[in-house]
């Protein structure tokens, strides 16, 4: 059964505060040697060809992970991850149960817990945990509450309800829009993009896509489109 992605590609590839961005690691990933381009012979040339043209790809590369409307449409990219992925879990929970111990002023207390798979770019761990209580005022174990669909069921619901409070902080709206659009990303600074809208078919709008008329009155007898009717 195939499961839930519950983390971005975005999220892995920008440049956070503990880390590089996985395009600076790319492009600086390397380790040549430029004694090897030196000589005059057959080897050396065409080693000095690939060195050019790779100086120019990673410039242009360079160029393109620079570019301001690039990172603003990458950093888009990463809200919309991350609330497709938060909404991923809220919409297929998988709420379970376990027990921790916490040791405060010198006494240590075991609670009960739901917990369930949800990323929050805020936190390490992909899941979000609620306190559902002290064990000892429960009074029963993680086996025998989570056979209780009663009890199971609000542990669920406050799950979800903290899923929905920490979507609602981050406050990431969806662009609803008619037709489509699609941009190239930006290659240089300046360089013209190229835009592409993709809009919904409407029948009314282009009478050729079908032969029906809307409203009252008679309509012609439908064709077979494709499927041979069999002679009789």
């Amino acid at each position: 059964m195939k499961e839930n992605i519950i983390k971005g590609i975005m999220t892995d590839i920008l440049e956070t505060k503990g880390k590089k961005s996985a395009f600076e690691v790319f492009l600086e990933g390397e380790n040549i040697n430029l004694k090897l381009l030196s000589g005059s012979g057959e080897v050396e040339q065409i080693r000095n060809q690939v060195f050019n043209k790779y100086l120019n790809a990673k410039n242009e590369y360079q160029s393109i992970i620079d570019n301001k409307d690039n990172i603003n449409l990458f950093n888009r990219m990463k809200e919309l991850e991350t609330l497709i992925v938060q909404s991923r879990s809220i919409i297929g929970t998988v709420t379970k149960l376990s027990m921790i111990n916490q040791n405060r002023g010198g006494s240590e207390t075991s609670y009960i817990i739901a917990r369930a798979p949800f990323f929050n770019p805020d936190n390490v761990k992909a899941e979000i945990r609620v306190y559902l209580g002290k064990t000892e005022e429960i009074g029963r174990t993680i086996e025998d509450l989570s056979k209780d669909t009663k009890f199971m069921d609000e542990a669920e619901r406050q799950i979800v309800n903290a899923m929905k409070d920490v979507m609602e902080k981050r406050k990431v709206e969806v662009a609803i829009k008619k037709s489509v659009s699609i941009k190239q990303l930006v290659t240089n600074d300046g360089e013209t993009e190229e835009y592409v809208s993709v809009k919904p078919t409407n029948l009314r709008e282009d009478p050729r896509l079908s032969p029906f008329k809307p409203g009252p009155g008679p309509n012609p007898k439908p064709k077979h489109y494709g499927i041979i009717p069999k002679k009789k």
